[in-house]
């Protein structure tokens, strides 16, 4: 371990953070200064973060677009209907009105606290990692909502359950550790806004280049893309930095994306 820790940190210390976040979705939410917008922006953000970076951070775009200044603002105050007709094309997995479900999932959440933060604090007993509890009782508190305002009844569609990943299910929800990361990390890119999550419960934002960097470097064996080997991956990290394991996220799925590890 000692071997790999010094690869990583010297990594970590060499690699061009401002560079990279050009190629991130992260570069989104470091538009804004205000935490809500920040909070908002990060989650739609990290919601559409996969497939083709080109093709996400394009559809990325226009919708910020048509939010304008305030994320925030736009999220709790605009009309499904209105967005239905306004948005002009679907993203991959989900139609239009599957994307405005999810906004307005969003508005319904923030309305009834005024960060998402609050649906992460209680974790269900059923796991016994207390972070994929937590994202466990985000997600069904989320499908809870009632979307007979977009949908005209309310249903759960495919392209809707794609925004909501469930752990109970083994996926290994990325999109959602990867919002954690930024919300609760305070350290290089991420945003440390949130403090009811130590960034030691963290668990990484899994995904193919993720994967294939760890099996090269000796950070898990394991072969599938579930909340299993994300949490393998993580325990190999926390055995080189406890506090901090999310530490070398970033440098991890960036270096394989560039091939500097």
């Amino acid at each position: 371990m000692d071997n790999l820790k010094n690869t990583l940190e010297k990594l970590y210390y060499s690699f061009d953070f401002k560079s990279a976040i050009e190629h991130d979705p992260i570069k989104f939410p470091k538009r804004y200064n205000e935490p809500i917008d920040i909070e908002v922006s990060a989650f739609v953000s990290t919601a559409f973060a996969y497939g083709n970076i080109k093709c996400f951070c394009s559809f990325l775009e226009e919708l910020f677009k048509i939010m304008g200044k305030s994320p925030s603002d736009f999220i709790m105050n605009f009309k499904p209907q209105w967005l239905i007709k306004k948005l002009n094309k679907k993203y991959r997995f989900s139609s239009i009105h599957d994307i405005v479900a999810f906004l307005f999932i969003l508005k319904s959440l923030l309305k009834k606290e005024n960060s998402l933060e609050k649906f992460f604090i209680n974790s269900s007993s059923k796991f016994q990692n207390p972070t994929v509890g937590k994202i466990s009782n985000f997600v069904q508190k989320a499908l809870q909502i009632n979307l007979t305002p977009v949908y005209g009844r309310d249903i759960k569609t495919a392209g809707l359950l794609h925004f909501f990943p469930s752990p109970e299910k083994g996926s290994p929800c990325k999109r959602i550790n990867l919002f954690l990361r930024w919300m609760v990390r305070a350290e290089d890119i991420d945003f440390g806004l949130w403090k009811t999550i130590k960034p030691s419960e963290l668990i990484i934002p899994l995904d193919v280049h993720v994967l294939r960097v760890s099996r090269r470097i000796g950070l898990t064996r394991r072969n599938s893309q579930n909340i299993k080997t994300a949490q393998d991956i993580t325990e190999s990290l926390r055995k080189i930095n406890p506090s901090d394991p999310l530490k070398y996220d970033f440098v991890l799925c960036h270096g394989d994306i560039n091939r500097l590890i």
